[in-house]
């Protein structure tokens, strides 16, 4: 057996982390601008919620605080992602029904 150097995997999951953490950023600010979110799926949302919550009492516990600060960018980039998907819904809903009866 070879000898696998685990840091170079370490510092790539690290990466990896960083840039899916840091692509949320420009999401929600994207949302923002154009206040739609009818083709985000609330399970969707949701499912990512709970996994970033699973990870972050995970680095907590074993005080990984790179991580955490990562985690928490995620969940509160889920956070503000979920609250405007409930009130851009709404509204856009409301856009449709008037469309509707407007054709009509």
């Amino acid at each position: 057996m070879s000898f696998i150097d685990k840091t170079i995997y370490y510092y790539l999951l690290l990466f990896a982390i960083f840039l899916f953490t840091f692509s949320l950023i420009p999401l929600v600010f994207e949302i923002i601008q154009q206040k739609i979110t009818s083709n985000i799926p609330y399970t969707s949302l949701i499912c990512m919620f709970l996994s970033f919550i699973i990870y972050l009492f995970v680095t907590i516990s074993r005080k990984y605080y790179i991580h955490i600060f990562f985690y928490l960018i995620c969940l509160i980039c889920i956070s503000i992602i979920l609250f405007l998907k409930r009130n851009y819904d709404k509204n856009n809903y409301k856009v449709y029904k008037y469309m509707d009866t407007y054709n009509s």
